[in-house]
């Protein structure tokens, strides 16, 4: 089986930027508008914000869907954001965590 490694590096490389890691945080309970993700993100422009959104766009990492003049971000269903998720949520010493590790010998 041929695996799609870039599909994983850029949904890495941008959990890996901060900004980046917020902006979908914040959007993972629901669509948001620009304005409203700039909210939830700290000492960063609308401008930033927006291009920061554009490159998430390109990767296919969220989609968007425009609602009047405002267009909705919101992650990209081809991913498994379960790993976003699990990282903030995951404690150290997880019992199923260290099956996986044993079985993988």
């Amino acid at each position: 089986m041929k695996r799609d490694y870039n599909k994983a590096l850029h949904l890495f490389s941008s959990l890996a930027d901060e900004t980046r890691l917020k902006m979908l945080v914040s959007i993972m309970d629901g669509p948001k508008n620009v304005t409203q993700i700039h909210k939830s993100v700290d000492n960063v422009t609308l401008s930033a914000i927006s291009h920061q959104l554009k490159l998430l766009h390109s990767l296919g990492i969220v989609n968007s869907e425009k609602k009047g003049r405002e267009k909705y971000f919101q992650l990209s269903p081809n991913f498994c954001w379960c790993i976003l998720r699990d990282a903030f949520e995951h404690k150290t010493g997880c019992k199923e965590c260290s099956k996986m590790v044993k079985n993988s010998k």
